[in-house]
């Protein structure tokens, strides 16, 4: 059964929870300093401590992302979205950052999500998007869905990317 953060919150026992997380977890080995109370009652710096939380919280958020990416995929497989959508979900983008990248109207972006009209996209437009997802204009073209460029396993990115 997962935790959920609120879970641990309400749960836990009055005081301060002295559980030793590892840094690496949140912080890629950087180290990291908290405010925690001491015995005196007074807050006092420690090293490293405190991550519980955010371990669950960082686990939920690549959970979700997790979810859709499958979501995603499965909607692409019954033909109601283009490609386009799997490496927006995968890299963190809406219709709105891609039209950024891409110089086009958002109107624009969203229609190229829907597989009628990314079909009909000229070379120019394929090659755009590819450059800016790091893939081939022939694998946008095919719809092949190239991985994830994080690994949610360890909660890094793929190297790379």
């Amino acid at each position: 059964m997962e935790t959920s953060f609120w879970d641990f919150v309400l749960s836990r026992p009055q005081g301060i929870i002295r559980h030793q997380a590892s840094e690496e977890d949140v912080t890629g080995g950087i180290a990291t300093v908290s405010y925690v109370a001491g015995e005196d009652g007074k807050q006092e710096l420690k090293s490293g401590i405190m991550w519980y939380p955010v371990n669950i919280v960082n686990r939920q958020a690549w959970d979700e992302i997790d979810r859709r990416v499958e979501l995603t995929r499965e909607k692409i497989a019954a033909g109601k979205m283009s490609c386009l959508c799997y490496y927006m979900v995968i890299n963190h983008m809406d219709t709105g950052l891609l039209a950024k990248y891409t110089g086009q109207s958002r109107l624009v972006v969203f229609l190229h999500t829907i597989p009628f009209f990314f079909k009909r996209l000229g070379v120019g437009t394929l090659q755009k998007y590819a450059e800016i997802f790091a893939v081939e204009p022939e694998d946008l073209r095919q719809g092949r869905l190239g991985p994830p460029v994080y690994d949610t396993s360890q909660g890094k990115q793929h190297a790379g990317h």
